[in-house]
């Protein structure tokens, strides 16, 4: 929903572009989308969804021409290949399943899950790159190198935490002897804050908490490393320039954090499993001990990771859309 928002902002401010959500019934992202004044066409709690027919309707009543879709559901190639005959340009986000073989645009970073992918069929246009990532447009500002006298370790696992990592990576940096600051910020939607608060009364050393923080871009401008949940946290901390360790909900997300470790903007410790916070303390202290390898992943990852991701989408989608409209005249 944030990286859906971040292009909605950028179609709206900078093309005049009207924009509608359509979402399954969940309050947290409904909130979000109210709180920009999106009009919203919201999916029934029924657990029966026909989803081609319920788009159908969204898209005939907000007379949308572009489908943006950014969906980890049962939606089905079929019903992206009956909207694409009734003339819907669609674009998909981050997408491996054979719904991208329906669309007109397809956008990833340059994950290792795409060299197993076949794309026989595939008439659209294939945007793979760091450069296509969706960010919101205060990650697209300029960072200048950090230089800190005092060094600060942020905790980051994303806006609700559902595995509790966060608790998982505070216990792995207990165990360490370095002195450093330590932050911990915790989503709208974090749904382990009493266990947290147990844990921090428990340890020897001591977290600063930040909750749900509006400019998390300047938040993580003040982190000489991070510990974070891959997801769009990843991808922020990367524009942002901090050298961060990297750990999976699943294999899938494992799979897409060796990619930017690779790529020379941290370390990877894999999926999260029963071994993982040795694997974070491990890897926390290898980072600590080395301010040459930090620097480098720094302008390594501001190098790839610039933030401009929803900018470019945008611009590429809108002006298809009038190359086309002008193509009909």
């Amino acid at each position: 929903m944030v990286r859906c928002l971040a292009l909605a902002d950028e179609l709206h401010a900078n093309h005049d572009v009207a924009v509608s959500f359509a979402i399954r019934s969940n309050p947290l992202a409904a909130a979000l989308v109210q709180r920009r004044r999106y009009p919203i066409f919201l999916a029934s709690d029924s657990e029966i969804l026909n989803q081609e027919a319920w788009l159908s309707d969204c898209i005939l009543k907000s007379e949308a021409q572009i489908l943006i879709a950014d969906v980890r559901d049962d939606l089905s190639r079929t019903a992206l290949d009956a909207l694409a005959k009734q003339g819907t340009v669609i674009a998909l986000l981050d997408d491996l399943s054979d719904r991208r073989l329906a669309a007109d645009f397809v956008f990833y970073p340059p994950v290792p899950q795409l060299e197993r992918v076949d794309w026989s069929g595939f008439r659209g246009k294939l945007c793979i790159g760091w450069e296509w990532i969706v960010l919101r447009s205060q990650f697209a500002d300029s960072v200048a190198p950090r230089d800190k006298s005092e060094f600060s370790l942020l905790i980051s696992m994303g806006g609700s935490d559902p595995a509790g990592l966060t608790l998982k990576a505070v216990r792995a940096l207990d165990r360490l002897d370095e002195e450093f600051e330590s932050v911990i910020v915790v989503g709208a939607g974090f749904c382990h804050g009493q266990a947290l608060q147990e844990l921090l009364g428990q340890i020897r050393r001591r977290f600063a908490v930040r909750e749900d923080v509006s400019e998390m871009s300047a938040a993580m401008a003040e982190g000489s490393m991070a510990i974070c949940s891959f997801g769009m946290t990843a991808y922020e901390l990367a524009a942002m320039g901090v050298p961060s360790v990297y750990v999976g909900l699943t294999v899938d997300h494992a799979q897409s954090a060796s990619a930017l470790a690779a790529a020379g903007m941290g370390i990877s410790v894999g999926v999260n499993d029963q071994e993982v916070e040795t694997r974070l303390g491990r890897a926390a202290k290898k980072l600590l001990a080395d301010k040459n390898v930090r620097t480098q992943m720094s302008l390594r990852a501001r190098e790839l990771v610039d933030g401009r991701g929803a900018s470019r989408i945008a611009e590429l989608l809108v002006s298809s859309q009038a190359a086309r409209f002008s193509s009909r005249q």
